[in-house]
Formats: structure tokens, C-alpha cells, sequence
């Protein structure tokens, strides 16, 4: 239990100043966009309380939630961006 690391701690800072931005210019058309930005700060929440409390599990949702489900929030979201551009292209 080494406690809190500083990078962590800005990288959680910037994460929520981030998510404040994210959700002052949310938009329907971006929700998933906003969905895989929480989810980042949730694994940053992870990874500063792992050193605290419930190592193994707050690692588990650090890289499964923070990591691989934003990852995969993501792509869904960039594939729904790139439909609808093409979509409205081709009308």
C-alpha cells in the first residue's frame, strides 16, 4: 500500500476538468463519445483508490472498465460518427 502517486492525481485532475467539458457540449449525437469519457475517468477514479483499498478489484475495473470498455465505447462511437457523415453525404 504505497498510497496516492502525484501523476495519478493530475492525470485524475485533468480527467474530470476534461469530463466537465465533455458534458457542458453534450449533444445526442455525441452521447457515446460522452459515455466512453466517464468511463475513462472511472478507471481514473480506479487507479488512484487502488493503492487504498480493493487492489486486485479496482485494478480489474482500472483496465476492464477504464481501459478496455472506454476503448471499445469508443470505436462504437467513431463508427457511428463515420455512418452518419456518410449517410448525410450520400442523400
Amino acid at each position: 500500500m504505497s498510497g496516492l502517486q502525484p501523476l495519478e492525481v493530475v492525470g485524475l485532475v485533468v480527467s474530470l476538468i476534461g469530463l466537465v467539458t465533455v458534458a457542458a457540449q453534450y449533444r445526442d449525437e455525441s452521447k457515446w463519445f460522452t459515455v466512453g469519457y466517464v468511463l475513462l475517468v472511472v478507471g481514473m477514479i480506479s487507479t488512484n483508490l487502488e493503492s487504498i483499498v480493493f487492489g486486485v478489484v479496482l485494478n480489474f475495473v482500472e483496465h476492464g472498465v477504464g481501459v478496455g470498455a472506454a476503448g471499445v465505447v469508443f470505436l462504437w462511437a467513431a463508427y457511428l460518427r463515420r455512418k452518419e457523415v456518410i449517410d448525410t453525404e450520400g442523400a
